[in-house]
């Protein structure tokens, strides 16, 4: 198990830097919604006979959390892939409810700093919303933020306002003080950090199993297309370069015929992976069907991207693939590459069909090189 925790509050892989992208977003939307459904709650409050230090502070509350939410949402949007911004996000929304309950000991009302029954819950439902984040360490850095700023929060109405239980309080409407009750919404916080956390756990065990090949251990082409998706987005907003190859295995079927099905299993399992460790960080490989791998390089100008893939195609001139049964090695099939620069206003599938087709003339040209892609007729 703390091998597991350890695991799991490391720095998110590149699928679950994607599915936290797109949950930050919705986390910003459903913020927003809240907010709006929050925005009644002071005239409400007014009209139930609710004290007027009470009104005035929701009212004010909920007015500059409707701004934020807005701005919050907008600036999500084109940094919500960003995961620095995720902790500041989360900081924002556990802070926003301190910040509430502060103003109510400042207003004298201590009662309802720790005993209120509406703001405080919305400590446990921003703490479950990190878990659409992706981010474990974000799920533990909420949990424990709001941990310590409610007990600063509770500390500071026993030790300012004294004995909570002291007549002078009457007729007590919002309660006494009651130290069961404290501790338990404590324990409530840890406990909503911790489904967070399997949250995230559970997620990212199926993200894994959805996005996998199965065959060589790398990405899908389901993955590929919605990565595609953010990282032409991203160029489009950065204006900033982006290079994609198709990859294909020169001479698969003749190699699978002369060594068999499970060499050539055993050869596609070592080309993905190898193929994956040489393009490096700097980029990703996904793995597009059959024999067929996608390379996507964002921020490489065509020129670097031809280099880049040039000497990834020499290595693979010098390997040798384990055949299955302790049978020996055989050379591995050589690759061809279709090499295509993103233009500014073109779709996925024009750029991938622009380098499949020079890929083809690769293949065509005698196999084995790095072959750039004609530009783009927009």
């Amino acid at each position: 198990m703390p091998g597991r925790l350890r695991g799991l509050l490391q720095a998110p892989d590149d699928l679950m830097l994607e599915a936290g992208a797109v949950g930050e977003v919705l986390v910003a939307r459903i913020r927003l919604v809240a907010v709006l459904l929050i925005v009644p709650m002071p005239l409400i409050a007014r009209v139930t006979g609710a004290p007027d230090e009470e009104v005035r502070t929701g009212a004010l509350v909920a007015l500059i959390a409707l701004v934020f939410s807005i701005a919050l949402l907008r600036r999500v949007r084109r940094r919500g892939a960003d995961v620095r911004w995720r902790f500041v996000s989360a900081a924002f929304d556990i802070t926003a409810i301190s910040v509430v309950l502060g103003l109510f000991l400042l207003q004298q009302l201590p009662h309802i700093a720790i005993n209120s029954r509406v703001v405080w819950e919305l400590y446990l439902i921003s703490i479950a919303a990190t878990a659409l984040r992706g981010d474990a360490r974000v799920c533990l850095f909420a949990g424990l933020l709001a941990l310590l700023q409610y007990a600063a929060i509770l500390a500071a109405a026993t030790t300012l306002f004294g004995d909570l239980s002291d007549p002078k309080w009457a007729p007590f409407l919002y309660g006494h003080l009651s130290w069961g009750d404290q501790i338990s919404r404590l324990i409530l916080i840890v406990v909503a950090t911790l489904l967070a956390l399997a949250a995230v756990y559970q997620t990212r065990k199926l993200l894994v199993l959805s996005s996998q090949d199965k065959l060589t251990g790398i990405r899908n082409r389901a993955w590929l297309d919605s990565r595609l998706e953010r990282e032409l987005t991203e160029a489009r907003l950065r204006r900033r370069p982006l290079c994609l190859a198709m990859v294909d295995v020169d001479g698969f079927k003749p190699f699978n015929d002369r060594y068999g099905h499970l060499c050539g299993d055993a050869a596609l399992r070592a080309i993905g992976q190898r193929l994956a460790a040489r393009v490096g960080e700097g980029g990703f490989v996904a793995r597009y069907g059959g024999e067929e791998f996608t390379v996507v390089l964002p921020g490489v100008v065509l020129d670097d991207a031809h280099a880049h893939c040039d000497r990834i195609r020499a290595q693979f001139g010098a390997d040798l693939i384990e055949r299955p049964g302790n049978a020996g090695t055989v050379a591995s099939p050589t690759l061809s590459f279709g090499l295509a620069q993103w233009q500014a206003g073109e779709s996925d599938e024009a750029l991938i069909d622009r380098a499949d087709r020079a890929l083809i003339r690769a293949k065509q040209a005698g196999r084995d090189r790095v072959v750039r892609a004609e530009p783009a007729v927009l």
